[in-house]
């Protein structure tokens, strides 16, 4: 446990915790989200584009709490300021969701690939977009009065 501690100072001071606790917290996102689309077409039998939706609703739950939290560890001085945060937190996200989405009908209809295939690249591309979204637009620290 003591290493951990020691990894975790050593990241802090190098600057790239923030970056390491983003993709770590990322990739589990990435995860669920993936589970969670095959689990609604395999079990459910949904359609991929539903699949989609679903899987982008929950994993997004999980990244807005994990973001705030523990990568970008933002405070809201008030309620009306952690609600703009989520808002606008979601509001990216449907407009990565827009990235999402296109990407799967490009991929799966166009180029023909296979829904895991065409899966994890748009997981790829949603995730870089995020990154950019979160760091600079969304979790920023606010202004203290």
């Amino acid at each position: 446990m003591q290493f951990l501690f020691q990894l975790k100072n050593w990241l802090e001071r190098k600057n790239l915790w923030e970056f390491v606790a983003y993709v770590f917290f990322g990739q589990l996102a990435t995860l669920a989200n993936i589970v969670i689309h095959f689990l609604c077409m395999g079990i459910f039998h949904l359609h991929y584009m539903a699949a989609t939706i679903i899987s982008w609703f929950l994993a997004n739950v999980f990244s807005f709490v994990t973001n705030k939290a523990w990568v970008f560890r933002t405070q809201s001085p008030n309620r009306k300021a952690y609600w703009t945060q989520f808002l606008r937190f979601m509001l990216f996200r449907l407009f990565a969701l827009g990235i999402d989405m296109a990407s799967m009908f490009m991929l799966r209809e166009w180029l023909r690939l296979g829904n895991g295939v065409a899966k994890v690249i748009t997981q790829i591309l949603v995730g870089i977009a995020n990154y950019f979204f979160s760091k600079f637009l969304i979790f920023r620290q606010f202004p203290q009065k």
